[in-house]
């Protein structure tokens, strides 16, 4: 999800001669099937156009693991990149609500446009240290308590504008020191430390990043690691998750290996209001030009979450339901990209 600045792909997405690309082949294929964990039925299927989605084995009951891939036909890859920048594919989404990109540098500004939903003002309203609705640090949710006074007629209007300003106080506490700053959610006793749930996430493995080292070094040491090959931007958005909206702040990543052609593209939530404790999506385009098809790329998707309050008898009824939506979600996604890029190619 992203927006703006032009990012040089000529050399990222040139094409070598097809009996290279050939040699290529298997690998290309090998981390589709390693990564999500593809029969050799489900290989069959992606070459022959269909998108492929699962739910993948996690290693801990509260995480999500949703994957899917498909293969584009068509010299259109530069364009997927260019509209994945700009959030073109977010904003057509059933699931988006609200989104916008940040300026750069960011503004305050910048969330003049996002809407507090009147539930999230009712639950600010009765917010406590370990008892709140809304995911915030134990600071940030004595501010609501201490700052706002809650019998004055703008009282919603003033909270809405705290709550603006406390995003974008982790949004800069993320940018000055990395995930080692992250929030601290205290809404309920104990609270998650948002800087391990991420640090867990993306150095998850085996991995797609483990096809790129030097940009797997990026994201754990942003912003001081080396920038080079790599853009980065943020976004903040309002999406439907569980029962109720769901405001997020979103790093995006975005590095191509000039050697292969391939193209990463990561987002980091490094913040939520509700249910999600964390969550990484990587996106992987592949250029492939396999003989006896023409060219194209693949685009694979991997969606790692860890989501909190779905426990007990709800959680159970929930959960299914959360990772049948995703996975609906994705394969529509693949599916219209898919269709709508291949009807535009010339």
């Amino acid at each position: 999800m992203t927006g703006a600045a032009a990012l040089v792909v000529a050399s990222t997405l040139h094409l070598a001669a097809r009996g290279a690309d050939d040699r290529q082949a298997p690998k290309t294929e090998a981390v589709l099937r390693t990564q999500l964990q593809l029969s050799d039925s489900d290989l069959s299927a992606l070459r022959q156009g269909r998108a492929i989605v699962k739910t993948l084995p996690a290693q801990m009951n509260r995480e999500m693991i949703t994957a899917g891939a498909v293969r584009i036909h068509g010299a259109s890859m530069p364009r997927f990149i260019e509209e994945f920048k700009a959030l073109e594919g977010f904003r057509t989404s059933q699931f988006v609500k609200q989104l916008q990109k940040f300026s750069d540098p960011p503004r305050l500004s910048d969330l003049d446009s996002l809407t507090v939903e009147p539930e999230d003002i009712d639950a600010l309203r009765g917010c406590r240290v370990d008892s709140c609705d809304v995911q915030l640090a134990a600071a940030d949710i004595e501010r609501f308590a201490r700052e706002i006074d809650w019998r004055a007629p703008d009282a919603a209007r003033r909270a809405a504008a705290l709550y603006k300003s406390v995003l974008f106080g982790y949004l800069t506490s993320y940018r000055g020191g990395g995930r080692d700053r992250l929030v601290h959610y205290r809404d309920r006793e104990d609270g998650v430390q948002l800087s391990a749930e991420i640090a867990a996430l993306q150095d998850a493995s085996p991995s797609v990043l483990d096809l790129a080292p030097a940009f797997h070094t990026y994201l754990r040491q942003y912003p001081a690691a080396d920038a080079r090959g790599t853009e980065s931007f943020f976004y903040w958005s309002k999406e439907a998750f569980g029962f109720k909206p769901v405001v997020g702040l979103n790093h995006v990543a975005l590095h191509t290996d000039e050697a292969s052609g391939r193209v990463l593209i990561v987002t980091t939530q490094i913040y939520a209001s509700h249910y999600i404790q964390g969550t990484v999506a990587i996106n992987l385009l592949m250029p492939d030009q396999a003989a006896g098809q023409e060219p194209g790329f693949y685009w694979l998707y991997l969606n790692r979450s860890r989501v909190g309050r779905l426990g007990g008898l709800l959680g159970a009824i929930s959960r299914p339901i959360v990772q049948r939506r995703a996975r609906s979600g994705l394969t529509k996604s693949l599916t219209q990209t898919k269709q709508r890029f291949e009807a535009g190619r010339r």
